[in-house]
Protein backbone atom coordinates (compact mmCIF):
# COMPACT_ATOMS: atom_id res chain seq x y z
CA UNK A 1 0.00 0.00 0.00
CA UNK A 2 1.45 3.41 -0.93
CA UNK A 3 1.96 6.00 1.82
CA UNK A 4 -0.74 8.56 2.55
CA UNK A 5 0.30 11.83 0.91
CA UNK A 6 -0.12 14.87 3.17
CA UNK A 7 0.27 18.50 2.15
CA UNK A 8 0.78 20.96 5.02
CA UNK A 9 -0.01 24.63 4.37
CA UNK A 10 0.89 27.83 6.19
CA UNK A 11 1.12 31.31 4.82
CA UNK A 12 4.91 31.69 5.10
CA UNK A 13 5.95 28.01 4.92
CA UNK A 14 8.86 28.68 7.24
CA UNK A 15 7.92 27.08 10.57
CA UNK A 16 4.83 24.97 11.37
CA UNK A 17 4.28 23.49 7.93
CA UNK A 18 7.97 22.67 7.52
CA UNK A 19 8.08 20.96 10.90
CA UNK A 20 5.00 18.91 9.94
CA UNK A 21 6.59 18.00 6.60
CA UNK A 22 9.62 16.63 8.43
CA UNK A 23 7.72 15.00 11.30
CA UNK A 24 5.19 12.95 9.30
CA UNK A 25 7.57 10.64 7.43
CA UNK A 26 9.99 10.54 10.36
CA UNK A 27 7.32 9.26 12.75
CA UNK A 28 5.66 6.96 10.22
CA UNK A 29 8.23 5.94 7.59
CA UNK A 30 6.67 4.28 4.59
CA UNK A 31 3.17 5.10 5.85
CA UNK A 32 3.15 8.88 5.43
CA UNK A 33 4.69 11.05 2.73
CA UNK A 34 4.56 14.80 3.21
CA UNK A 35 5.32 18.13 1.66
CA UNK A 36 4.49 21.70 2.56
CA UNK A 37 3.91 25.03 0.90
CA UNK A 38 2.87 28.59 1.61
CA UNK A 39 0.62 31.10 -0.08
CA UNK A 40 3.26 33.77 0.60
CA UNK A 41 6.43 31.80 1.29
CA UNK A 42 9.21 33.56 3.15
CA UNK A 43 11.84 31.87 1.00
CA UNK A 44 13.75 30.26 3.86
CA UNK A 45 13.07 28.05 6.86
CA UNK A 46 12.98 29.67 10.27
CA UNK A 47 16.26 28.79 12.05
CA UNK A 48 14.39 27.96 15.27
CA UNK A 49 12.17 25.49 13.40
CA UNK A 50 15.28 23.75 12.09
CA UNK A 51 16.90 23.83 15.54
CA UNK A 52 13.79 22.27 17.08
CA UNK A 53 13.81 19.46 14.53
CA UNK A 54 17.54 18.95 15.00
CA UNK A 55 17.14 18.72 18.78
CA UNK A 56 14.78 15.77 18.20
CA UNK A 57 17.08 14.15 15.61
CA UNK A 58 14.52 14.67 12.84
CA UNK A 59 16.03 15.00 9.37
CA UNK A 60 15.47 18.52 8.06
CA UNK A 61 18.20 19.21 5.52
CA UNK A 62 15.72 18.75 2.65
CA UNK A 63 13.31 21.46 3.86
CA UNK A 64 12.79 24.65 1.92
CA UNK A 65 10.18 27.39 1.96
CA UNK A 66 8.17 27.08 -1.24
CA UNK A 67 5.01 28.34 -2.86
CA UNK A 68 1.86 26.56 -3.90
CA UNK A 69 3.00 26.42 -7.51
CA UNK A 70 5.58 23.76 -6.55
CA UNK A 71 2.97 21.36 -5.12
CA UNK A 72 -0.24 22.17 -6.99
CA UNK A 73 -0.01 19.39 -9.58
CA UNK A 74 0.97 16.60 -7.20
CA UNK A 75 -1.56 14.03 -5.98
CA UNK A 76 -2.59 14.58 -2.35
CA UNK A 77 -4.70 12.45 -0.05
CA UNK A 78 -5.18 15.23 2.50
CA UNK A 79 -4.44 18.96 2.68
CA UNK A 80 -3.89 20.31 6.20
CA UNK A 81 -3.69 23.98 7.12
CA UNK A 82 -1.73 24.79 10.27
CA UNK A 83 -2.34 28.53 10.55
CA UNK A 84 -5.51 30.54 10.65
CA UNK A 85 -4.73 32.76 7.69
CA UNK A 86 -3.96 29.81 5.39
CA UNK A 87 -7.15 28.13 6.58
CA UNK A 88 -9.21 31.18 5.62
CA UNK A 89 -7.60 31.69 2.22
CA UNK A 90 -9.29 30.52 -0.95
CA UNK A 91 -6.74 28.44 -2.79
CA UNK A 92 -7.77 28.06 -6.43
CA UNK A 93 -4.51 26.41 -7.51
CA UNK A 94 -5.03 23.31 -5.34
CA UNK A 95 -7.46 20.54 -6.26
CA UNK A 96 -10.90 21.01 -4.70
CA UNK A 97 -11.69 17.29 -4.52
CA UNK A 98 -8.97 16.56 -1.92
CA UNK A 99 -10.15 16.35 1.71
CA UNK A 100 -8.98 19.22 3.90
CA UNK A 101 -8.45 19.68 7.60
CA UNK A 102 -7.33 22.48 9.87
CA UNK A 103 -4.89 21.69 12.68
CA UNK A 104 -4.46 25.23 13.98
CA UNK A 105 -1.39 26.15 16.00
CA UNK A 106 -0.03 29.58 16.95
CA UNK A 107 2.84 31.13 15.04
CA UNK A 108 6.01 30.36 17.05
CA UNK A 109 8.07 33.31 15.75
CA UNK A 110 5.34 35.67 16.98
CA UNK A 111 5.29 34.20 20.51
CA UNK A 112 6.83 35.93 23.53
CA UNK A 113 9.05 32.87 23.97
CA UNK A 114 9.61 31.57 20.43
CA UNK A 115 11.92 28.70 21.39
CA UNK A 116 9.43 27.26 23.88
CA UNK A 117 6.58 27.79 21.43
CA UNK A 118 8.43 25.91 18.68
CA UNK A 119 8.86 22.98 21.09
CA UNK A 120 5.18 22.99 22.07
CA UNK A 121 3.98 23.29 18.49
CA UNK A 122 6.28 20.47 17.39
CA UNK A 123 4.82 18.32 20.17
CA UNK A 124 1.29 19.30 19.18
CA UNK A 125 1.83 18.39 15.55
CA UNK A 126 3.30 15.07 16.65
CA UNK A 127 0.18 14.38 18.74
CA UNK A 128 -2.05 15.15 15.76
CA UNK A 129 -0.08 12.82 13.50
CA UNK A 130 -0.23 10.03 16.09
CA UNK A 131 -4.01 10.42 16.48
CA UNK A 132 -4.40 10.51 12.69
CA UNK A 133 -2.47 7.25 12.35
CA UNK A 134 -4.20 5.59 15.32
CA UNK A 135 -7.49 5.89 13.41
CA UNK A 136 -6.28 3.66 10.55
CA UNK A 137 -9.63 1.89 10.24
CA UNK A 138 -11.41 5.20 9.52
CA UNK A 139 -11.66 7.20 6.26
CA UNK A 140 -9.03 9.92 5.86
CA UNK A 141 -11.45 12.82 6.49
CA UNK A 142 -12.58 11.25 9.78
CA UNK A 143 -8.99 10.64 10.83
CA UNK A 144 -8.12 14.24 10.01
CA UNK A 145 -11.12 15.49 12.01
CA UNK A 146 -10.04 13.45 15.05
CA UNK A 147 -6.57 15.01 14.82
CA UNK A 148 -8.10 18.49 14.39
CA UNK A 149 -10.01 18.01 17.65
CA UNK A 150 -6.72 17.12 19.35
CA UNK A 151 -5.09 20.27 17.96
CA UNK A 152 -7.95 22.38 19.24
CA UNK A 153 -7.81 20.86 22.74
CA UNK A 154 -4.01 21.06 22.75
CA UNK A 155 -4.08 24.76 21.94
CA UNK A 156 -6.76 25.48 24.54
CA UNK A 157 -4.71 23.69 27.19
CA UNK A 158 -1.49 25.53 26.39
CA UNK A 159 -0.56 28.95 27.69
CA UNK A 160 0.53 30.65 24.48
CA UNK A 161 0.82 34.15 25.91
Amino acid sequence: MPPIRLLFLCTGNSARSLMAEALAPHLFPGLLAASSAGSKPTGSPNPLALATLQSHNIPHEHLSSKGLDVVKDQPWDLIITLCGSAHEEVCPVLPIDVPRAHWGFPDPPAAKDPEACFERVCGGIEQCLRIFMAQADQPIPDRAAAAAAVAERFCLAENWA
